[in-house]
């Protein structure tokens, strides 16, 4: 990864950190949620089959009235990844983090992402946000191991 690249995610990672700090819980909830409504549930029912260009091609058209919708965004970035557009996955990730900084799962996809880029720094901050973000997640003890791995990788 480029330095410049490293420093934009960076960049987004400290922006979406930020943003979710000043974001009040109020905020959260005035903003409409298609995850919680079912919406985007036939795109996650693709990808679980292993239906990544349909979901891709599901995601990609909620996202138009989804714009801001980190588990929408997220969804596209899945679709990608599974199709081996991995850049095109972490712009979506990236996007997902930007647009709903409270969206645990984009952390933890550019996470996963980023430490395979070996970019250790900020995949271990990408997986403290997802934790800090669903402390209560079944994967915690894991993803907290990862933390620990990639922090032990930068020294």
């Amino acid at each position: 990864m480029t330095k410049a690249r490293a420093n934009s995610v960076k960049l987004v990672l400290t922006a979406a950190i930020v943003t979710a700090s000043f974001a009040g819980p109020m905020a959260a909830l005035a903003k409409a949620d298609p995850n919680n409504d079912g919406t985007l549930k036939t795109g996650y029912q693709l990808l679980a089959q292993g239906e990544s260009e349909r979901a891709y091609a599901f995601f990609e058209s909620k996202s138009k009235k989804y714009a801001s919708s980190g588990a929408c965004l997220t969804g596209m970035g899945k679709a990608l990844k599974r199709l081996g557009k991995l850049d095109q996955a972490k712009e979506q990730f990236r996007r997902s983090i930007e647009v709903d900084p409270n969206y645990a799962d984009g952390f933890y996809e550019i996470g996963v992402l980023l430490e395979q880029d070996k970019d250790w720094s900020n995949a271990a901050q990408a997986f403290q946000r997802y934790v800090d973000l669903k402390p209560d997640a079944a994967e915690r003890k894991t993803v907290l191991d990862r933390i620990q791995y990639c922090k032990g990788q930068v020294q």
